[in-house]
C-alpha cells in the first residue's frame, strides 16, 4: 500500500465533501461547514494547513434524511453509522473513500474505513439556555464513556490540561465493560426526544467542544455560501457567534507548537 501525504489526504477528503455537498443539492438538505472546517473556510478559504479532517454538521431531521438516502442508493462514497456497521461505536456518522485504508494505533478501529469526513446531527435542547444545559448534561456521562471506548489504550491528550489525565484514565478503564451499543441508542433516544424544529436552542451533542456546543437554533437557521480550496460550500450565515464560542480570537493563527493535527492515524491507498 501507499502512504498517503497530508495534501494527499485533503485532496481524498475536498472530493468526499464535493460529492457530499451534490447530494445534498440534489436532495434539498441543509448544512453547514463545521468546526475547523468552517474556521478553514473563513481564514483561509480552505483547509486549515495542518488539519487532516474535514467536519460538516445538519440539522436533526437532514441528517436523518441523508442517512435514509445513502442507505438505498450507492453513492460516490460509503457510509458508516453505528447501526450498519459492527464495531463502530461513533453518534455521528462518517462517509469514506474505499480505495483508500487508514490505521490507528491508539483508537478502536474493528472495521475498515478509509481517508473519512465527519457528519454530525444538531439536536434541539429546548426552549430556554438553563433548559439546554440540562438536556446537554443528561446524556454527558454515556457520551464520555462513549468517548473512552474509542481508545485501544491510554494516551497523554494532546488537547488537554495534564490536571485531567487522572480524570480520562478512570474513563479509560471505565470504558473496558460498558456495553457501546446500549449507550449510542440511549444517547440516540434522548436526543430525538428535543425536535430541533420544535427548540429554540441546539448543537451538535457529540460534539468536541461540549458546552459550548449550545447555540440559540437561530445559528443554524440561515446558510451562506463560503469559498473553500476553489469551491463555493454551505456554511451557517451566524458563523462568527459559533466561531468565537468555539475559538475566542478565531482570526488569529495559533503558536507554531500548536500547529499540528490532532489526528493519529495513518493513511494509504489500497
Amino acid at each position: 500500500m501507499e502512504s498517503l501525504t497530508l495534501k494527499e489526504i485533503q485532496e481524498i477528503e475536498l472530493n468526499l465533501l464535493l460529492a457530499f455537498d451534490l447530494t445534498c443539492q440534489q436532495n434539498n438538505l441543509r448544512y453547514s461547514l463545521g468546526g475547523g472546517s468552517l474556521l478553514g473556510a473563513i481564514r483561509h478559504k480552505g483547509f486549515i494547513p495542518w488539519d487532516d479532517d474535514v467536519d460538516v454538521m445538519m440539522p436533526r431531521p437532514d441528517y436523518e434524511k441523508f442517512l435514509r438516502i445513502c442507505k438505498k442508493r450507492k453513492m460516490g462514497f460509503d457510509l458508516i453509522t453505528y447501526d450498519t456497521v459492527k464495531g463502530y461505536n461513533g453518534l455521528f456518522a462518517k462517509i469514506w473513500d474505499t480505495s483508500t485504508l487508514i490505521k490507528d494505533d491508539l483508537m478502536n478501529m474493528a472495521f475498515e474505513i478509509g481517508v473519512n469526513i465527519d457528519v454530525f446531527p444538531i439536536d434541539g435542547l429546548g426552549d430556554s439556555e438553563q433548559e439546554a444545559l440540562k438536556i446537554f448534561k443528561k446524556t454527558a456521562w454515556n457520551r464520555e464513556m462513549l468517548n473512552a471506548v474509542l481508545w485501544k489504550k491510554f494516551f497523554r491528550s494532546k488537547t488537554h490540561s495534564i490536571l485531567v489525565e487522572p480524570i480520562r484514565l478512570t474513563m479509560f478503564v471505565l470504558s473496558r465493560f460498558v456495553n457501546p451499543k446500549k449507550l449510542l441508542r440511549k444517547v440516540d433516544e434522548e436526543n430525538l426526544r428535543h425536535p430541533f424544529e420544535q427548540s429554540s436552542y441546539a448543537g451538535c451533542i457529540c460534539g468536541s467542544y461540549r458546552e459550548q456546543e449550545i447555540m440559540t437554533k437561530k445559528t443554524f437557521e440561515d446558510y451562506i455560501e463560503l469559498e473553500f480550496e476553489g469551491h463555493k460550500l454551505k456554511g451557517i450565515q451566524n458563523y462568527d457567534e459559533y466561531l468565537r464560542k468555539h475559538y475566542n480570537k478565531y482570526l488569529e493563527l495559533p503558536p507554531k507548537d500548536k500547529q499540528e493535527t490532532h489526528h493519529t492515524y495513518k493513511a494509504y491507498r489500497i
